[in-house]
């Protein structure tokens, strides 16, 4: 074997370089679970729908074949359950045990188990073959879906569906799980939350997955982990081989399979630096994120879906949480939340975080973001249709029972409401007499309220910001949504690859329209914060704060890195380097500015992909 050389410690944060040619041995996904694994290959196969069997039923088979069916979820049901008990208080995936809660909930899905039974009942189809079909088709009405939250959830049906497909065929791969040698890197084309739950962790040192993004269950439950994972490789279940070795950068993205000595030894080293790296990152968290000069300081918040995340956005430095998505108490459930389970959730994110301040976030779903238990017609161009506040104001019974909830739990901590999609004057007025007559409501009722409540407007369509002056005057902040912003306003689907490498946050159009917001904002005394994932990107924070930004909300595990960066710059490098970026004329060229500074500044960090 040929001697590997030795490497400089100082060159090794940056990763190894590979040729981008040799599509054998590189491949690029996105990381979303930060590390190095270097191991051996375990691919689980996957279960595909052309190997169900397909019958025609006679009428007299069909009660037997319903009655089929439904056994077969309730052992898939049990056998969830059972994977559950596994995972005590204690457990690293403790805090995500309820993913396995939804998951037996979706088994009795509207749309999956009434659709399977009205398919074996009326089409006369086998249970595989019923199963198999509505599983094609919920995935085909969650194609164009373009949130990635959303998408994943509607993945979890899959999941389910693939399970009972299993317990109908008689077809299992947990042995495999069960059985991984150690140093095994779990390679599949997707990789549902039970069968995550039942990996041995002292086994297992990477994951990387064909499908997925960086709110995959997948994704979550390897930052809980802490096993580097790289998520939407596409092909690599059908490219790689159990026993090969590979190396995987969770921080990059970056895939090598069967690398050189050379390569492996490179990345040893680059694994022990950010073993180090991470652990010396982490004290930045608990301090404030003031810059450098002192003549600065901004709120850094944690955006959040569940209240198992408030411990994850604590330890990570969160000052509060600049967006608590209220959407998954609709989803996966055939009935909608009522007024006190909505209530009991807003009462534990807000006392649990006083007495730092929780913006909630009004339902935002329709459209894209479907929800099972709010049934609305087709549309055409859903991502323009019915959606969010549009939704909220179209069925002001589902708005008027979450605002109920929403201010009695406000007694309880700093809550601010914010209201998504807003495109026009009409719509926030409308919404604050709608507020107005809730507060009446509970008053005459004799319920405690809050009855000062701040309230903002989430500013992520072009409308928005150029009424932005007017806006001002009827609400106490501003959030952007940056991810809509730039989708809306570039005329970009993200979901057709023809067209997403449009999609960046730094176009000269996106600075522009960011500033008129920030602008609009100081001139109205309210301040402006930014809750879209271009707030976690740390390239992103000079320009950021160069514009005026007060609060940046993002996922709590980005929080050290950017309270890091910020304590380590002056304004005046952020206002200098503003000025640059608006003088340029191309989204590359402002990267180019900002990555060229950082990596000249920060020569020891891992700020950017270096790869």
């Amino acid at each position: 074997m040929k001697t590997p050389k030795k490497v400089d410690k100082k060159k090794s944060r940056t990763p190894p370089r590979v040729n981008e040619n040799d599509t054998n041995r590189l491949m690029r996904g996105i990381g979303v679970s930060g590390g190095v694994g270097i191991g051996q290959a375990v691919v689980i196969e996957r279960l595909t729908t052309e190997i169900c069997p397909k019958r025609i039923l006679s009428p007299e088979e069909v009660p037997h074949e319903i009655s089929r069916f439904e056994g077969a979820v309730e052992a898939a049901a049990e056998r969830i359950k059972s994977i559950k008990k596994h995972i005590g208080p204690h457990h690293p995936l403790g805090d995500h045990a309820y993913i396995l809660d939804t998951h037996i909930l979706l088994l009795k899905d509207k749309m999956f188990y009434e659709g399977t039974k009205k398919a074996i009942n009326a089409e006369r189809q086998n249970a595989e073959w019923a199963v198999s079909e509505i599983m094609m088709r919920i995935t085909s009405a969650f194609d164009t879906i373009e949130d990635e939250y959303l998408k994943e959830r509607a993945r979890d049906i899959h999941f389910v569906g693939e399970r009972v497909l299993r317990v109908l065929m008689g077809i299992s791969t947990e042995s495999k799980i069960h059985q991984l040698p150690p140093n095994s890197i779990i390679v599949s084309h997707d990789l549902s939350p039970a069968d995550t739950a039942q990996i041995k962790r002292e086994c297992v040192l990477g994951f990387a997955i064909d499908m997925g993004g960086r709110t995959s269950h997948t994704a979550i439950m390897a930052r809980s982990l802490k096993i580097p994972a790289i998520t939407g490789l596409e092909s690599i279940s059908r490219q790689v081989q159990t026993g090969d070795t590979i190396v995987i950068d969770g921080s990059t993205g970056v895939v090598i399979v069967n690398p050189d000595p050379d390569m492996i030894f490179r990345y040893r080293e680059r694994q022990e630096l950010y073993k180090k790296y991470q652990q010396s990152l982490m004290a930045y968290g608990q301090l404030p994120a003031v810059t450098r000069d002192g003549s600065r300081s901004v709120r850094i918040s944690a955006n959040i879906e569940l209240v198992d995340e408030m411990e994850i956005a604590r330890s990570h430095g969160a000052e509060g949480i600049g967006l608590f998505r209220t959407e998954y108490l609709f989803l996966g459930r055939p009935d909608l939340p009522s007024e006190e389970e909505q209530f009991e959730v807003y009462r534990q994110i807000l006392k649990g975080n006083a007495p730092n301040p929780v913006t909630i976030r009004t339902l935002d779903i329709g459209g894209d973001k479907i929800a099972i238990s709010v049934s609305t017609s087709q549309e055409t161009n859903p991502a323009m249709g019915l959606r969010a506040i549009r939704l909220c104001l179209n069925r002001t019974d589902i708005f008027r029972t979450q605002l109920r909830a929403i201010l009695r739990a406000a007694v309880y901590g700093d809550c601010r409401l914010l209201i998504p999609m807003v495109s026009c004057l009409t719509e926030l007025v409308t919404t604050k007499q709608l507020l107005e007559e809730v507060k009446r409501e509970l008053g005459s009722d004799g319920i405690p309220f809050a009855r000062q409540l701040k309230i903002g407007i989430l500013v992520e369509v072009p409308s928005a910001v150029a009424i932005a002056d007017l806006l001002a005057k009827e609400v106490d902040f501003f959030s952007i949504g940056t991810n809509d912003l730039i989708q809306y306003s570039l005329a970009i689907d993200r979901v057709n690859e023809h067209v997403n490498y449009l999609y960046d946050t730094l176009h000269p159009a996106i600075l522009r329209l960011i500033r008129q917001v920030v602008s609009a904002g100081q001139a109205g005394g309210i301040p402006v914060s930014m809750c879209g994932e271009m707030a976690g990107d740390p390239v992103n924070i000079p320009i950021l704060l160069g514009l005026g930004i007060d609060e940046l909300s993002m996922n709590a595990l980005a929080i050290p890195m950017v309270k890091k960066l910020i304590r380590a710059i002056s304004m005046d490098e952020c206002r200098e380097l503003t000025w640059q970026a608006f003088q340029m004329y191309e989204a590359r060229e402002i990267h180019g500015l900002l990555e060229s500074w950082i990596t000249e500044r920060f020569p020891k960090d891992y700020f950017i992909d270096q790869s």
